[in-house]
């Protein structure tokens, strides 16, 4: 059911009563969300900074966000991580607040920016429906879990049964799969990098000698796995499990598989700049963004893993309740812990 001023109340109660949530004992926890509608339609619009979606999947973000909350227009403005980071930073050096909401895909962003007091401490009550895991990303409240993906197994049915098909992640390191399996690089990829430190947690610094030991195929992106593993040059690889479900439902020759040791998660955060020149447009869309069955119809249609807590996937996705664990590193691990994957990655296979 979409968050209405019912539930936003009471919502907002409940993340009072909690210590992480503690900024919600403003008297911004009692707004209505139909108070903050007009208050955001007097601001008219806002500008959205957006790295995890495609362009036209953050169009209709924007559109079905401007059809639920009228009057309150979102400026799109889709780019690389990278590149989102450098123009909010040249938005900073000029003191021009362009950005009220910035979504990226890197981790380190945030704990940049929240070390240079630039983001704006804001709970959505909205945050409280969410799923357990995703809850609390930052402690302190000032970004949030906006978009879930997972890393996982998958496999070309045309070359693997499904009895043979892998179940672990250190299936990859068994001489059964040697030439056959598909890895991405975490010097290019920032989710291959998150997934790299866990299969560092799950078996320490040798692991990655004996990956490459077994001759699989590298590329630069987490999405080439795919791309290879559909095409038969690789009969299995750690891929993006979504992007999977998607090609198999257009007839690739694809399945995937939650690895017992659990998938990863690979989380995008969103926050609101402390600058921002639209503050209640911004905390509106926050509201939407972590809680409205809106965003989870569309990322169940788009074949995401929706946040919200018991939300079911597309079938033939994984969602946060189809496996007992699920791996990912904290904040900081994903910053610290990069570089010295990439180092080992390096090491090991000479590139």
């Amino acid at each position: 059911m979409q968050l209405n001023r019912r539930h936003f109340h009471a919502l907002a109660g409940a993340a009072a009563s909690a210590a992480a949530l503690a900024p919600w004992h403003s008297a911004s926890a009692q707004t209505s969300l139909d108070a903050l509608h007009e208050a955001a339609k007097k601001e008219g619009e806002f500008t959205w900074y957006i790295v995890y979606l495609p362009s036209e999947d953050a169009e209709l973000m924007s559109r079905t966000f401007t059809a639920r909350y009228p009057g309150v227009k979102v400026n799109v403005v889709r780019t690389t991580a990278q590149v989102a980071f450098q123009r909010l930073n040249q938005d900073l050096k000029a003191k021009t607040a362009n950005c009220d909401v910035f979504s990226s895909t890197d981790i380190a962003h945030y704990l940049d920016l929240k070390k240079r007091k630039l983001l704006m401490k804001y709970v959505p009550a909205a945050s409280a429906t969410m799923d357990k895991r995703l809850q609390n990303l930052d402690p302190d409240g000032y970004y949030h879990v906006a978009s879930v993906a997972m890393v996982g197994l998958v496999y070309n049915t045309q070359k693997v049964k499904a009895a043979d098909a892998p179940k672990s992640w250190n299936d990859l390191v068994d001489p059964k799969w040697r030439g056959l399996a598909s890895v991405g690089h975490p010097g290019f990829s920032g989710f291959v990098g998150v997934w790299a430190i866990e299969m560092r947690k799950l078996y320490g610094d040798g692991w990655f000698k004996k990956l490459a030991a077994n001759k699989p195929q590298v590329g630069r992106s987490i999405i080439d796995t795919v791309t290879t593993v559909t095409s038969g040059e690789r009969s299995i690889g750690a891929g993006p499990i979504n992007l999977a479900a998607m090609m198999a439902e257009k007839g690739n020759p694809l399945a995937i598989v939650a690895p017992k040791e659990g998938p990863v998660l690979m989380l995008s955060p969103s926050a609101v700049m402390a600058n921002a020149p639209h503050p209640n447009a911004s905390k509106l869309f926050m509201e939407w963004l972590l809680g409205s069955e809106d965003v989870d119809k569309l990322s169940i249609d788009r074949f995401g893993v929706p946040k919200r807590a018991g939300a079911k996937p597309r079938p033939g996705v994984l969602g946060l309740d189809d496996s007992k664990t699920a791996l990912r590193p904290d904040p900081q691990e994903s910053v610290d812990g990069v570089p010295e994957v990439i180092d080992l990655w390096r090491d090991a296979f000479g590139v």
